[in-house]
């Protein structure tokens, strides 16, 4: 029997997540960052229509863009979204 892998921060949650493999954790995180760019297609639409055309002025004339688009994607890919989609792929029934 192989064992799970466990982080430390999971076993803190209680909620599960802890029961989730090395390998499949790194899966479910491929899935959150594919979800995060879909989420945020938006916000990299309006930075790319800033910075297109631009060489230096994109320091400072995206950066309003630059720091929304961040913040987005900060969002969707943090810790607490990883811990959700664990918890949600555990309950699942690991599919």
């Amino acid at each position: 029997m192989v064992a799970s892998w466990q982080a430390p921060d999971d076993r803190a949650t209680g909620i599960g997540a802890g029961l989730v493999k090395k390998k499949e954790e790194e899966a479910l995180i491929t899935v959150m960052k594919e979800r995060a760019l879909l989420q945020c297609k938006e916000m990299q639409k309006e930075y790319y229509e800033c910075v297109k055309g631009r060489m230096v002025s994109v320091a400072w004339a995206c950066r309003g863009q630059a720091t929304a688009m961040s913040k987005c994607l900060g969002e969707h890919t943090s810790d607490a979204a990883l811990a959700d989609l664990k918890s949600r792929w555990v309950k699942a029934g690991r599919p």
